[in-house]
Order: structure tokens, then sequence, then C-alpha cells
């Protein structure tokens, strides 16, 4: 087995945990009869979270120990995974210090007005809470309807695909993935299924992966499927 790239440290310690829980949380571990993990045993790895969870603070000494532990037991597409998740965590802790640094903006006299009584009638402490507290609700729904409203778009564009076009795109798409490791590549262990079976079971799992994907890279990453040029007229 090829080394893994990522280094288990003790900066991300808790978060390289938390995948580790999060992935025993799924049940593609156990649809995949030949993946190493089954040799150290899921109920085990579960014992060794528990254990490792109680170290608030670990040693170089013990994450080289549950290093040699992982080396054995994660495939390259895990490390990848764990890679890209870390990666993403990175990203949102630093879009939160920027979000929590305070920017001045221009409001007409009557905005501000409606946002002075707005304050004063929610019995909030400041306009950033008064905002905060008006439109975040607002916002939830708004990202809400977004991704249905996505996710029946892309319904309809994969379902008039041909078994061997979708299969094709979603290969496509994987390429691609690699190439941008920032991309969601969710769909990567269900293609991985479908070529061990395909039969319409799977290859539906293939297409509901994709279209997750798709959507999250566009909610969360800002890049569009159209951008990706997947789909032609």
């Amino acid at each position: 087995m090829a080394r893994p790239r990522y280094q288990i440290n003790r900066r991300d310690w808790l978060d390289c945990l938390d995948w580790l829980e999060h992935q025993l949380a799924l049940p593609h571990w156990l649809t995949m009869d030949e993946h190493p993990i089954h040799q150290l045993g899921l109920m085990t790895l579960q014992e060794c979270l528990y254990q490792w969870r109680e170290v608030a603070t670990p040693t170089d000494e013990l994450c080289q120990s549950v290093q040699k532990i992982l080396d054995t037991s994660l495939t390259i597409d895990d490390w990848g995974r764990l890679r890209k998740s870390l990666s993403a965590r990175k990203r949102r802790r630093h879009q939160k210090r920027i979000d929590e640094k305070q920017v001045n903006i221009t409001l007409t006299p009557s905005a501000h007005q409606m946002l002075v009584d707005y304050r004063d009638m929610a019995s909030c402490a400041t306009f950033s809470e008064a905002l905060e507290s008006a439109i975040s609700h607002a916002l939830d729904e708004l990202r809400e309807s977004q991704v249905k409203d996505l996710n029946l778009v892309l319904l309809e564009l994969t379902q008039t695909l041909k078994a061997s076009e979708l299969i094709t795109m979603v290969e496509d798409y994987l390429t691609r993935s690699e190439q941008k490791r920032s991309l969601a590549n969710s769909c990567k262990i269900a293609h991985q299924l479908f070529l061990k079976r395909p039969d319409r079971s799977s290859l539906r799992l293939v297409r509901d992966r994709f279209i997750e994907d798709l959507i999250w890279n566009q909610v969360h990453l800002k890049i569009g499927y159209q951008s990706l040029g997947l789909f032609t007229d």
C-alpha cells in the first residue's frame, strides 16, 4: 500500500477523531468487504476512539502510534477524504475569523430607521444581532429552496441519461475532482460499488450521490454544475 500523504499530528488531532467517528457512523465501510479497515475491526476502532478522545493534548508519540494503526487500516481514498475534510474545516474556521471582523455598511435613512425599530422591538443589543435575528431564518429558507430547486433540475438532467452515459459522466467528474481536490467526491464510493454490482439499485445510488456532490459544490464552493461542462445541450 502506498504511504499516505497525510500524517496525524497534534494540531489536527480532534478534527481527525471527528472524521473517524463520522466514518464509523456511515455504512460504506460495512459494504466494502475487502476494505483493510476490517483487519483492525470496526468495533476495535471504535474502542480506540473512546480512548483517544480522553486525550485532549496528544504527544508526538501518540500521534505516531495512531498513524501506524491507520496506515494499514485506511485506503488512499480514505486518506484523501480525510485531507479534504480537514481542509474544509480550516477554510470554515478562516471564513469565521473573517466574518467576525467588523465591517462598515451604508444604509439609507429609511433602512436605518427600520433597523433601529426592529432592534428595539426585538430587544436586540446591537444592530448586528438585529440583522442576524431578522434574516437568519429567511436565509435558511432560501438555501433550502435553492437546494430543492437544484436537486429537481439535476434529477431531470440525469434521469434521461442511459446508464452508460451517466457512468461516463460520473467518471469524467471524478477525474476533475482529482485535479481540483476541493470538489466533493462522495459519488466515488457509489461508482466503485456499481462497477462491482451493476444493477438498478447501485446505478440509482451513483446518480443520487453524484447529484449530492454537484449540489454541495454549488452551495459551499460556489461552483455551479454548468461551469464543469458535464452536461451538453
